[in-house]
Order: structure tokens, then C-alpha cells, then sequence
């Protein structure tokens, strides 16, 4: 098998495929929707028939498929590593031992690349090796499952088997979390907790956005997501969901419709929104969107959908994500702002507004409940939080940065009044 070139392995099935399931009586055949399934390939371009098996097998256990391919498709890109791994070390899925699953994490720890400052360095943290190494060996169990019938290629200690394993266990955000794990695998990184954007950085943004050489286009859509992130603290693929139509509803009612993205059934959170902010979306709608449609003659063949490329397609949360880190690059900040920066942003200054709000009666002693259970009950109905933990973190952000967000306010007016000149 030839190694060919370092090329995507991992790409996915149309939006309209469908494959068979079963053969009825009738000699007819029922088929099931495999629409954006994930695909592996050897490097000479043959489908990896175990791996892609696998991941078959993940989404029949209703893992994420949303977006540009969720939870399967980084499943996909990770087992990739591991394909290219067997295929340049002339190895095959049922012969592998301890020594082998450690030259392939020393491989993903050694990798290096040229970083956006032109330094040299490993291309992947830690946590990231570890990620990658855990679900290859999660796929080696299934395999052995499936096709060995638990010969001994792969168990816990006292198994006796070619490779072994065992489960480290973490507790993230009051959730405990396991984690296959391995002798060869790194310590894994400390991580630090990500702080909400602040006004300065925001101001920051729009600056260099403005400033970019990208078209009238992009840089008036790349304001629109920069003003959706703020006023909604949706997660870029629910942001990449949102309609022009549902923008408009939004100005009538004063609530955006936002698909709530890590729900298996379809699920609507309503955003309470302000009208100031929904207005630079507006004018995003009839201005540059509409006109890029009408230059492409598209204007009957439209998504419906806010984002747009500049061929007139619906934008993929990937693009939202390369967007925020071209003008975070371009901005020069000390820090790296991505969008989730935005979503912290908005539930510490939702937790301020709500404490802001029973100030008056914790001032008094009127309240028979500790503010922070107050607090924590109505953000719960707005956020669609499953861990209490994760949301008292913003809580007692509002309490020590509160005094420093007066100054966003008058910061952000800058930007807009720019963008009229």
C-alpha cells in the first residue's frame, strides 16, 4: 500500500445519500439516511472500511452529526492520525502491541509546525496527544469486538493482553469524566479557565476588522458575527443556524430563536436581545447580504440563512471560527479571543444584570434565599446549562469584574460610528 501524499483522509458522504439497511420480502430494499456521514481512507484513496465501520457504528449510538459534521467528524480526523500511522510503519490493526501504541503517541508529540509568529513548535498540546491516542485506543476495543472476538489484542491490566490500558478519571465543571488512558501518554495540561472577553478586546476586534484588506462583504459580516456573539452568547454552530427570518421575528418579539446545539432533539432557547444591537445586524441584511446576492443572480436561490460565503452558500461554523481568529491575529491582542470568549461575556454580564437587579432587597435583607441561588435559578432558565458549577463561575465573575464594564459601553460606540463614514 502506497504512502502517497499527506492528504485529508477523512471526508464525508452528500446530503443526500442514503444507504441500504435491509432486503424486504418483497425483493425491495429499505434504506436509511446517511446524509454527512464520515468517511476514512487509506492514503492511496481506498475507504478504510474498519475505521469508517466504527464510525457507523458511533453514530448509530446518536452521536453528534450537526453542523459541518459534529462530534463524528472530529472522530474521523482524530482515527486519521492513526490509519496514516499503520500505513507508514507497515503495521496492521490486529498485530499492534504497547510498543507500537507508544511510537504513535511519541509521533503525535513530535510532530512540529510554523506557528502565525513563525516560531517552531510541537504541533499539539498535551491534552490534544492524549484526545487522539485515547480514541484510537477506543476504536482498537470496538475492533477487537467486532472482528476478533476478544483475542487479546487489547485490555486492562491482568488481561494479558498486547496492549494495556486502564481509565483515568477527571471532574471538569462539577461532571466526572473518563478517560482512556495509556503508559505512553503525556501528563496532561493544566487548563486554564477561559475569561470572558473584555470591552477593550471587543473594541480591539472591531478595529482590525475595519482595517482588514478582506471586501466590503466580509468585513461587515465578519462585524455582524463579532455584534451576534456579544448580543447572544450562542456557540458558533448555533450561530451559523440563525435566519434572516428569525432576525426579523427577533425585532418584533425581542427574543432570538437560537437551536440549542449540544441537544440530540431539537431544542429552541429564546435569547432575550436588544433591539440596538439587532439593528447592525439589519442593516447587515439589507445591505451588504442583499447586494451579494443580487450581484450573483441568487436572489431566488437563497439559504435563508444570516451568514453567507461570498459565493452565495451557507457559511459553516469552521468559517465563523477562522474568521474570529483572522482579526484576533490581525488585532494583535495578548491574548487569542475566540468566540466561545464571547459566550462567557455574556453570562458574566447576564449574572451582573440579575445580581444588579435584587441589589435593592439584598441591601435590605428582604430576600429569604442567598442571591446566588436567585441568580443561579434564572440563568438556568436562560442558559441551558446542565452543570450548576459551570454557571456559579459567572456569578462570582460578575462579582469581582463587574466595576471595569462600564467602560464597554462607550468603548463599542466607536466602532459603529465608523462604520457609517
Amino acid at each position: 500500500m502506497s504512502q502517497g501524499k499527506k492528504h485529508k483522509l477523512y471526508s464525508q458522504t452528500s446530503s443526500e445519500c442514503k444507504i441500504p439497511l435491509t432486503v424486504l420480502r418483497n425483493h425491495n430494499k429499505k434504506f436509511m439516511n446517511a446524509a454527512k456521514i464520515a468517511i476514512v481512507s487509506w492514503p492511496n484513496l481506498k475507504i478504510c472500511w474498519p475505521v469508517t465501520m466504527y464510525l457507523l457504528y458511533l453514530v448509530s449510538l446518536n452521536r453528534s452529526l450537526k453542523g459541518s459534521g459534529g462530534t463524528i467528524l472530529t472522530y474521523a480526523k482524530q482515527l486519521s492520525h492513526f490509519v496514516r500511522f499503520f500505513v507508514e510503519h507497515k503495521l496492521s490493526f490486529c498485530d499492534i502491541d504497547d510498543r507500537d501504541i507508544t511510537l504513535f503517541v511519541d509521533d503525535l508529540k513530535d510532530e512540529r509546525c510554523i506557528d502565525t509568529k513563525g516560531c517552531n513548535r510541537a504541533k499539539r498540546h498535551s491534552n490534544q496527544v492524549r484526545t487522539i491516542a485515547s480514541r484510537a485506543l477506543h476504536f482498537l476495543f470496538w475492533y477487537q469486538n467486532k472482528f476478533l472476538h476478544d483475542t487479546g489484542l487489547i485490555g486492562y491490566e491482568g488481561d494479558n493482553c498486547l496492549i494495556t490500558v486502564y481509565h483515568q478519571t477527571f471532574y471538569i465543571n462539577g461532571v466526572t469524566v473518563t478517560s482512556m488512558s495509556h503508559a505512553s501518554f503525556p501528563t496532561a495540561d493544566v487548563v486554564k479557565p477561559q475569561n470572558p472577553v473584555s470591552s477593550i478586546q471587543i473594541e480591539e476586534l472591531f478595529l482590525a476588522n475595519l482595517e482588514s484588506p478582506q471586501c466590503v462583504y466580509v468585513k461587515r459580516r465578519r462585524a455582524t458575527m463579532l455584534n451576534l456573539a456579544r448580543a447572544t452568547g450562542g456557540r458558533r454552530i448555533e450561530m451559523s443556524a440563525v435566519t434572516i427570518t428569525e432576525i426579523r421575528e427577533a425585532c418584533n418579539s425581542g427574543f432570538l430563536n437560537l437551536l440549542v446545539a449540544k441537544k440530540r432533539k431539537r431544542v429552541v432557547r429564546p435569547i432575550p436581545i436588544l433591539k440596538s444591537r439587532l439593528n447592525q445586524i439589519i442593516q447587515f441584511i439589507d445591505g451588504p447580504r442583499t447586494k451579494l446576492l443580487k450581484d450573483l443572480g441568487k436572489q431566488n436561490d437563497d439559504s435563508g440563512h444570516l451568514f453567507l460565503s461570498t459565493k452565495g452558500n451557507k457559511l459553516s461554523e469552521n468559517t465563523l471560527t477562522n474568521d474570529m481568529n483572522d482579526i484576533s491575529h490581525m488585532a494583535s491582542l495578548a491574548v487569542n479571543v475566540c468566540l466561545h470568549m464571547f459566550r462567557h461575556r455574556y453570562f458574566t454580564d447576564m449574572a451582573y444584570n440579575l445580581l444588579l437587579g435584587i441589589k435593592e432587597f439584598v441591601e435590605k435583607r428582604e430576600l429569604t434565599a442567598p442571591s446566588e441561588r436567585i441568580v443561579l435559578q434564572e440563568m438556568r432558565s436562560l442558559s441551558e446549562h446542565e452543570s450548576d458549577e459551570s454557571l456559579l463561575r459567572y456569578i462570582h465573575a460578575a462579582y469581582k469584574e463587574a466595576p471595569a464594564w462600564d467602560l464597554g459601553e462607550r468603548l463599542c460606540g466607536t466602532y459603529h460610528k465608523l462604520m457609517k463614514q
